[in-house]
């Protein structure tokens, strides 16, 4: 016969900060989907309307990040699901794996970018102008620029490998946007190389954010280990109870983007299991404040205060 447990605070917290992280990510990646969709579409006529190779280079760099805002929506609600019978652990290591999709959606990009820069410069396009053009990217360096603030500062919050991904790509194209503008610029008052030019900085920037995400991302995937700052106040918080005698086996790292916990506490053997297991609780809840873990998982060991390390064998 199975017992519920009724005072299982720590998962309570912990389920939580779940519905806390679901409902903030909803909130920021609706409105990046919106807001690349209308890029896309703005630069996308600008560019047919000029034939600025620069230009299509940020439209065609605003599709690929209105195809993985899609992806975001939808995987950012898959992996902030709760855990259930069939995913005991959660969904989160669904994240990474999201964020590698951007990353490699992004590196395409860059690769598309650098064939037509480079057939432009053999090949100078004739362009149009128009002030349309310029209205369309200032339009656009300011509302990635905002994007970019607000998704690290989401990602910050919840602690979010992909939304911080989103963030570091609306920062490069602010950069990629005012590109295609000197490059469109200067071609119109008479260097018609600087666009096609100006279309491969477009792709240094993307490059550069591809691999990036790519980096980080697998580093989740393959359990990297916890900064060393947060193994610090791991361990403080851990040795801060009079009860507590030593720490060892501290283990902290990265199971999707979760920072799972787990160490040893040593306990007088004669101190009662009432107050072992609520000194167990106090810890892990304590623990489960630091911004950065997710998960905690304590064992406690029981000494012999009476034994004397020289009588150890």
């Amino acid at each position: 016969m199975t017992h519920m447990r009724t005072d299982n605070v720590v998962e309570a917290k912990r389920r939580e900060a779940l519905v806390r992280k679901r409902e903030t990510s909803s909130r920021f990646t609706l409105v990046n989907l919106v807001a690349n969709a209308a890029l896309m579409v703005a630069k996308g006529v600008v560019a047919l309307l000029t034939g600025s190779l620069s230009v299509m280079a940020d439209a065609v760099n605003s599709l690929a990040d209105t195809v993985y805002s899609i992806v975001l929506v939808v995987g950012m609600r898959f992996s902030l699901r709760p855990a259930d019978r069939g995913h005991p652990q959660g969904h989160r290591a669904v994240e990474p794996l999201i964020s590698l999709v951007i990353g490699v959606t992004i590196a395409l990009v860059a690769y598309q970018l650098v064939v037509r820069g480079i057939r432009g410069i053999t090949d100078p396009p004739e362009l149009v102008a128009t002030p349309w053009t310029v209205v369309v990217l200032l339009l656009a360096m300011a509302v990635k620029a905002g994007l970019s603030l607000q998704a690290r500062r989401t990602a910050s919050a919840i602690h979010s490998p992909a939304l911080k991904a989103v963030g570091n790509d609306a920062a490069a194209d602010v950069l990629a946007s005012f590109a295609a503008l000197v490059g469109y610029g200067g071609s119109i008052l008479g260097a018609p190389l600087a666009d096609p030019v100006c279309s491969l900085v477009v792709a240094a920037f993307v490059a550069r954010t591809a691999f990036e995400v790519l980096w980080e991302n697998v580093g989740f995937i393959v359990g990297r280990s916890a900064p060393p700052e947060v193994e610090r106040r791991v361990m403080e918080i851990a040795c801060a109870p009079d009860m507590v005698c030593a720490v060892h086996d501290l283990k902290a790292y990265f199971r999707g983007p979760e920072l799972h916990v787990s160490f040893h506490l040593e306990i007088d053997r004669n101190e009662s299991l009432q107050a072992v297991h609520d000194l167990e609780q106090r810890v892990r809840l304590a623990l489960l404040d630091i911004p950065e873990v997710d998960d905690v998982a304590v064992h406690l060991d029981p000494v012999d205060l009476t034994v004397t390390p020289s009588e150890v064998v």
